[in-house]
């Protein structure tokens, strides 16, 4: 028999995995240089080019693709293993953040 639990947490670390996607494409420093790239090879006022800053509008996009992740393999190990790993860094970071700011 398997964990009731199981199905609500691997869902829950799939909204966690997406908020730190949607934040590594918008925010973090680290997809700066492509994102910068990407945006002085946009004409001003581009849709993609708002995309590439809005977390909001990337979060739709993120979020769908996750949805339908969870949905073909939320059973399997591997998606676990990274959705797990990705939500974690989120709460970390997060966690991090806060402690810095006190």
């Amino acid at each position: 028999m398997t964990d009731p639990v199981l199905p609500f947490l691997v869902f829950f670390n799939t909204l966690l995995a997406g908020a730190r996607l949607t934040r590594l494409i918008t925010q973090d420093r680290i997809t700066r240089a492509p994102r910068e790239w990407a945006l002085r090879r946009l004409p001003d006022g581009h849709l993609l080019a708002y995309l590439l800053v809005c977390s909001w509008c990337v979060s739709m996009y993120v979020g769908t693709a996750t949805a339908a992740s969870w949905m073909a393999w939320g059973d399997h190990w591997v998606f676990r293993g990274v959705t797990a790993a990705l939500g974690m860094s989120y709460v970390v970071g997060w966690l991090a953040a806060r402690e810095e700011s006190s």
